[in-house]
Parts: C-alpha cells; structure tokens; sequence
C-alpha cells in the first residue's frame, strides 16, 4: 500500500481501535519498536506531556492557538517579513491588523461576514460517532515539511517560537496536552505540508511533500517503569507523499449535516484526535461552542466550527470569535443584546512592577442559562485563558451573590512585565502561582469590583427582584421572637451581629444612563474652590472620582476611543468609568518625598476633541506623607464614602435585626431545604424550599392545624441553626486572623462560607422537625 492509502485510510477512521488495526496490518504494530521514535527526541517524556492542561477544552485550545500562530507565521513570510527581526510585529493584535487588515486587531471591528470570511482558514471538525467523537483541527497556515517534523511538530521543549514576539505558543510543549484526553491509547494524527508562501531550507528536499504520522501512548513494560510517547517513523523519518491536496475539509452545504473528507487542504496542517474524552457531547456548534468560549474570550483570529455527524439542527458550522465579540454582536437590539444596560463595562489596574492589566465586565442577563456562559473571574493572554480565580471568588469575597452566576470578569495580562508573567503563570496555561504578585493584583481587583457602582446597583436590584417574588407573610414572628429572645440570652447572642442581619429589599430600578460617544465635559467632581488637595502615604493610593457624560466603553471602544494621560506619568494604579462617573486610583509620584507636594495634571481627549476645543484638562495638588502601616480600607483612601442603596422596605423587627426568611419553590432540588446568600448591605438573605422532601413528608403527617407551626418549626429552625454555624465560622476566623495576621489569600473563608452553610442545613432539615416536636413535648422526658 502506498503511503498516501494509508494516510487517508487513517484519516477516516473514527476511533482508535480501528486505527490499531490499520497500524497492525501494515506492520506498524507496537510490537514492532523499530517504527516508532520517542517524542521529542525523549524518551522520558510522560512527565512533560503529562503536565500540561487539567480539562480538556483548555488542551483542545492549545492546538486552535497554534493554528492562529501558524497562520500568522505564513503571512509573515508571504511579505518577507523575518518574524524574528526588526521589521515583525511587535504583538499579535498588531500583526492581526498589518497581516489581515484588523483595525487595531480586534475582530470586533470586522462586520460578521468578514469575520467568517477570515473565519475560513482555521476550522475545528467534529467528525465519528456521537458517543466517542473525534475532531479535526485544520489550517492553511505555515505547514511543515516532512523532514522539519521532529523539529516542530514532533517537538519537545524547543526554543521555536521563543523570539517570535507575535505568537502565543512558545513554550513548545502545550499541543501535547491533548494526548491524555485522546481515547485509551492517547493517539492523534498529524498530515501536514508547507505552505508555499514559507521558506524551506536549502538543505531540505521535502519541500513539496506531504508528511503524515500518528502519535500514541507506549505503557510501561520491561524495562521501562513509565509510558512514554511516540510517533511512527519507519526508518527514522515519517512517512511522505506528493500530493496537490488532501480531503480533509467537509463540504459546506447547511442545510443537512455536511459530509466530512470531501474539500482538499492544498497545504498546513491536519490534526486528528481519536476518540477525544470531552464533556460536550452533543452537537458541537452549541455545547462545544460554549465550552471553546470558555477558554477563548477574545482569541486574535476567528474559526469555523462545523458538525459532521447524524444531528438535526438549524445550522452546522459557526463562527467564534470569543465570548467578548459574540456579547457585542448585537449592540443596536436590545432585546438581542446578552448582557445588562451598561455592560461590557471597562477598567484597569496599572500595578508598579508589574505591569497594566486593563479588564473588562460583562453581566449576562438573567434569562441567560449559566451552563452556557462563562462566567468567573479570569486571567487571559492574547484572548485565550491561562488562570482564574475560584469558583467562589464573587460570593466569599465580592458579595456579589445574586450575579455569581452571571458576572464574567476577563482580566488581560497580555502587557504584564515579562518576569512577572513567567512566574505567575504555570508552563501549563491553565493556572496561575499564589505568589506576591497573586496577592496583589487579586487585592486591586477585589477593591475594584467590590467598589463597582455599576456592580453593586445591579446586584442589589437583582436581590429585591429575587425577594418581591419570594415574599412571605411572617407578622407574627417579631412577636414570637421577641418572647423568646427575653427568655433566653444563648439564643439571643445569635443576633449580636445586629444590623448585618437587616434585611431590606434594596432600590428599585435607578434611571438609565445615556452616554454621549464624544463627551461635552469630563472634570473632578465637586471640586473646591481653591482647588483639589489629597494627602497620601507613599505607600498607598488616594482616590480622585471625575465627572462626565461620555459613555461607559469610551475609554475602551474599538472606534475613536478616549485617551488620558496624567503628568507625571503612569500614576493611576486603579480605574473604571460607570454611568457618568470615572474613579481613579492615584499613587504617589515615585521620586517625591514624605512632606513635598506635586501638581497633578490630568488629560482626556479623543478624535473629536483634537480636532475641535482641545484636550479636558484637570489638576489636583497630592501630598506625600510618610508610609502607612495601617491596612487601607478597601485599598485605598477614599475621597467620598462609598453611596449605598436606601432601603424602601421596612424590616420586620429592626431592634432584634431578626432574620427574613423568604418561600421559594424549587421542586428540581427536593433535598435542598435553606439557601443562604450575601444581601448588599453586608448581611445575609434566607430563603426557604417549600419543596423540601422532608417538609413536605412533615406537612403530611401533621394535622390540618398542626400544619402552620410545623412549617414554623422548620423554617426558623434551620434559620437559627445557620446563624449558629455563621457566628461560629466568624469566631474561628477572627482567631486566626488575631493569631496569624489578615489572610491575603482568597482561598481562606472570609467567615461565612454560605455554601457550606446551605449545604449543613440540608443535613439539618431531616431532624429539624422531629427534634423540636419531641422538645416540645418536654413532659414526657420529664422536662419542666
């Protein structure tokens, strides 16, 4: 059999026993060690394949990256342009707008159809059965010649992309990530041929060839106490064929599902991954789409992906081009828009030492299923996600619970300082070191978003909208409580917490701000007449809030964006702009001393301004004191205090700041008995399943007018048992803190893990009921 029956016989087999067989048959066995070579060049190379990406999707992204950094490889030689000297970009963005003529590089700029017309060199395949799919990665970028593939294909720990400034892959070991997701043997295929357009050496004859092998996972046997990779190479060199193209594409029809291995690949490279273990098992322009989505929020060049096999659908193959591009697709119609009035909304931390790191809101709106968007708080390069905070992170620490499931956060360190970003990052891509810099900029985040006007209105509108649909009439339980807290003091130390436990429904919808996309003004807020004067240690920051009426994004658009500048240089550490007010973080000027004054200067312009009335021009005096030891309050001096929402609810017992207890049904969850969720007054929310199963068993066995003091039972109950473990989880927290000093690390409990608490309560809830019932029955256990 020739080489090239063989690649295609490979390449249309759907799963990896199939491609055992054919390996077999034509002598490629694993018996027969002589074909295969280690990967790499290694032949201890389980531990550096085995140590990339912890999921899937995130292993699966690494190739689609290196497929964007293939195609900008070849446009780079197609101009001959050296992506190594003078004259190559210096950042992907800048090489998207000099090689495919990206305004600014950002796809956002593209209209839909040039985004899938771009879309068309890159394309992600599903492709077998249903169960145990295989995808296709494909490009029509720089490809490789058969001879080069040890060196960059096949390769481990290589420096080949290393002084390349404007590609993502250059640790040379992240495309293998996927093997351990791929089937039971950890296989996948490579076909590749170099692209016309890209220099081959002189040295190099196979130019014109088509290079193919499979990758797979050799178990420990004799001799050998680990797996290692390797990839068929029959006399050392892979197998080659000439060729005009290789059938690797499907057809583009889209009304049915398209046939795969029918358009020819005239050059690049064709990654196949057998059997390939991902969660997104249905149809992939959905599920798989959500989960790319995931991982790539803002990716540098667009994809297709495309559904080849045996669905029902509207359509079959899809444009990505990020979450962030997809939330803007539709900004002039609302009722198509994904996320809140507002949003996206924009800020940045710009850290000494470290380096800016600009970041972007987005709060889907409530219809939106949760399962489908990503939503968290992430650390992303170049659009692709290299780290995250916990899952908790805008519960346990921002407070923000009734957005958690809807708030995105994506924090892009593609300009952070080069040392700090190799020590922030994990090799793997996926995670991120808890160091000093972690601390920091987790710190600057937290005191920003929880500061977040925009954030915090929407949170607490959220609450009152979650709790009007849960109200419950409870009149009679500020009397109950009140004969009972006299009577017992251990019950009433439960509410020492006093005004934290005040619920209040929280402010109705405020008035929607309407921006300007060039503004009229933009000035400190209420600034004195003698002007502004902020005192600030040498060592912190103080806050500077200005006025406007330009947009949210107009610091932040694709199109004609705002430009501030301050005098001295770089000194805001901490902004965002939020419906008319821009808050600023300022440190002090690094050469002044404790006791000397500077004049700051601050400058906003825009396209407009330039070429009409001239820059907005703002000044303030800041006076170095000497260095705080003191914690700030929420990182920062603050030239206001933070505008809280005024209730327009009134409590149901305010002098015992008793807790509301408010009804939801949620039959789906029949175990789950009290939810407990941070109010945005710094207290706490409870809400009751009326569907609990062991509730309603309860109500059943009671007597008709035994049933309201039943369910009193249970719900106050549990209410108090919660507050019980709250206070406790408060007390173990204040003596650590007392013993160890304040924990800077997001994963120590802030106190009140209300999860667990929830999920303890649920325990509670079976026994609840009995035990009071027995308790109030005390004769018969001879109780007075």
């Amino acid at each position: 059999m020739q080489p090239i029956d063989l690649c295609i016989l490979l390449l249309k087999a759907e799963n990896e026993d199939e491609v055992d067989r054919l390996l077999s048959s034509h002598g490629y066995g694993l018996e027969n060690e002589s074909v295969w070579q280690p990967l790499g060049g290694m032949e201890n190379n389980f531990s550096t394949v085995g140590n990339q990406q912890t999921e899937p999707t995130g292993a699966l992204v690494e190739k689609i990256i290196n497929a964007i950094d293939a195609m900008l490889m070849a446009e780079s030689f197609r101009r001959d342009i050296d992506p190594e000297g003078p004259r190559a970009p210096k950042s992907m963005t800048e090489a998207v707008e000099l090689f495919f003529n990206v305004r600014e590089g950002r796809l956002e700029n593209l209209l839909p159809k040039q985004q899938t017309e771009l879309a068309e060199r890159i394309a992600v395949v599903a492709v077998g059965e249903k169960l145990t799919p295989c995808y296709l990665i494909v490009d029509q970028g720089e490809g490789q010649t058969p001879n080069k593939f040890p060196d960059t294909l096949l390769s481990l720990n290589k420096s080949n992309k290393m002084r390349i400034p404007f590609v993502q892959g250059k640790f040379n070991c992240g495309g293998t990530g996927v093997l351990q997701f791929c089937g039971k043997r950890n296989m996948q295929l490579i076909i590749s041929k170099r692209n016309p357009a890209c220099r081959v050496r002189t040295d190099d004859n196979s130019g014109e060839e088509w290079g193919f092998t499979i990758v797979r996972r050799l178990r420990p046997s004799e001799g050998r106490k680990n797996s290692t990779y390797v990839y068929l190479a029959p006399g050392g060199n892979v197998l080659r064929f000439k060729a005009e193209g290789v059938a690797v594409l499907p057809d583009r029809r889209s009304n049915i599902a398209p046939r795969p291995y029918i358009e020819k690949l005239p050059y690049g490279t064709c990654i196949k991954l057998y059997n390939f273990q991902w969660k997104a098992k249905s149809i992939a322009t959905t599920e798989a789409r959500y989960e790319l989505e995931r991982f790539l929020h803002s990716p540098c060049l667009p994809f297709r992906l495309t559904e080849t096999r045996d669905y029902k659908a509207h359509y079959f193959s899809t444009t990505i081009c990020g979450v962030w591009s997809s939330v803007a697709s539709s900004p002039d119609d609302p009722e198509r828009t994904k996320v809140e009035a507002g949003f996206p909304a924009f800020g940045e931390l710009n850290l000494r030492g470290i380096g800016k790191l600009p970041y972007r809101i987005g709060v889907f709106k409530e219809e939106m299923d949760s399962r489908r968007i990503p939503h968290g708080v992430f650390f992303t390069i170049n659009g692709q996600v290299h780290g995250s905070l916990p899952a908790d992170f805008v519960t346990r620490h921002l407070k923000f619970d009734y957005l958690s499931d809807h708030l995105l956060v994506s924090v892009d360190c593609t300009q952070m300082e080069d040392t700090v970003r190799e020590d922030f990052f994990l090799a793997s891509r996926d995670r991120v070191r808890r160091n000093e810099v972690y601390d920091e900029v987790v710190s600057g985040l937290k005191d920003d978003l929880r500061e977040h006007e925009g954030l915090r209105e929407l949170n607490a509108q959220r609450r009152r909208k979650q709790i009007e649909k849960a109200m419950s009439d409870d009149k009679e339980t500020a009397n109950v409580f009140n004969e009972l807290l006299k009577s017992d003091p251990t019950l009433a130390a439960l509410f020492s917490l006093g005004d934290r436990l005040i619920t209040s429904i929280g402010p109705g919808p405020s008035e929607p701000f309407i921006g300007r996309q060039f503004p009229t003004f933009f000035r400190i807020t209420k600034e004195p007449n003698g002007g502004l004067v902020k005192r600030c240690p040498i060592n912190r920051t103080c806050r500077v809030v200005f006025e406007t009426d330009a947009v949210n994004n107009y610091f932040e658009r694709v199109d004609s964006r705002g430009d501030i500048t301050t005098d001295p240089p770089s000194i805001i550490e901490h902004s965002h702009l939020w419906n008319g007010e821009f808050t600023a973080k300022f440190a002090v000027p690094w050469d002044l001393q404790p006791g000397q004054q500077a004049k700051v200067k601050v400058r906003v312009t825009d396209v407009n301004r330039e070429s009409g009335a001239g820059p907005f021009v703002s000044e303030f005096t800041i006076i170095a004191e000497p260095e705080s030891n003191d914690p700030p309050p929420n990182g920062g001096e603050k030239s206001r205090q933070t505008k809280r929402p005024q209730s327009n609810a009134k409590t149901s017992a305010p002098r015992l700041a008793i807790p509301e207890v408010r009804e939801e049904n949620r039959p789906a969850e029949p175990y789950s008995a009290m939810r407990v969720v941070h109010n945005d007054s710094s207290g706490y929310d409870f809400f009751l399943n009326i569907d609990n199963a062991f509730l309603i068993t309860e109500l059943t066995r009671a007597k008709d007018d035994d049933r309201p003091l039943v369910k009193f039972w249970f719900k106050y109950g549990l209410a108090l048992c919660a507050l019980g473990m709250l206070q406790e989880a408060k007390r173990i927290n204040q003596a650590k803190n007392d013993a160890e000093g304040p924990q800077n690390d997001d994963s120590a409990a802030d106190g009140d893990d209300l999860k667990a608490v929830s999920s303890y309560c649920n325990g509670i809830a079976r026994v609840i009921v009995p035990v009071i019932r027995a308790l109030y029955r005390g004769p018969q256990f001879g109780l007075a």
